[in-house]
């Protein structure tokens, strides 16, 4: 796996987790926080690229996985080269081989190289399984926090900007609530992080 598609993966979850967490106003007086209204409706935005960058739980996963998938590559580099191995010494003593033993030896390298193969398919499953765990959890912590800060804020429409791949062109920096954010889902993942 590389780095870059994990990146663009977790952006695209969260652009989506900022750009549809949408909010309906309570009635009353006045409302505390920023925000651009249009058409009676109040709306910020929310910079996805400066969120991950800066939300610790996105770090700590990317880590985590990075160390996860280097782990599986080695696990599968070191069971290649055992099969390899297996390979050259039925190669060197070839020519002391009946057909018979032979052809055993040529059957059990195939099995053993169709195993690795569905090891090392059903190991990536596995990853990509707790990858996207990871990311709906990434996605929940983010909804669940908007909509806490959201009781006081009232806002109706938190939108995600990102300069790559978004479907917002420009925002203005005045409405841009991302340290915010940032800032409280930080403190949020530390005190979660502190009771484990």
């Amino acid at each position: 796996m590389k780095n870059s598609s994990i990146s663009y993966v977790w952006l695209a979850v969260l652009t989506l987790a900022v750009a549809y967490s949408f909010f309906k106003p309570t009635t009353g007086a006045g409302s505390a926080g920023a925000g651009v209204t249009a058409e009676g409706k109040r709306i910020v935005f929310v910079n996805s690229d400066s969120l991950l960058t800066n939300y610790q739980f996105y770090k700590d996963a990317q880590k985590e996985f990075e160390n996860k998938g280097y782990r599986l590559q080695v696990d599968l580099g070191q069971k290649e080269r055992a099969l390899q191995a297996e390979l050259q010494a039925i190669q060197q003593r070839a020519a002391a081989m009946t057909q018979a033993q032979l052809q055993a030896a040529d059957m059990t390298l195939k099995k053993k190289g169709s195993e690795l193969q569905q090891y090392s398919q059903q190991k990536q499953a596995e990853l990509g399984q707790e990858q996207a765990k990871k990311n709906e959890e990434l996605y929940n912590n983010i909804r669940e926090y908007i909509a806490k800060v959201n009781k006081e804020n009232k806002y109706e429409f938190v939108l995600g900007y990102s300069k790559i791949g978004g479907g917002i062109l420009f925002a203005d920096p005045s409405v841009d609530v991302t340290q915010k954010l940032v800032d409280g889902l930080n403190k949020e993942y530390a005190a979660k992080k502190a009771e484990k």
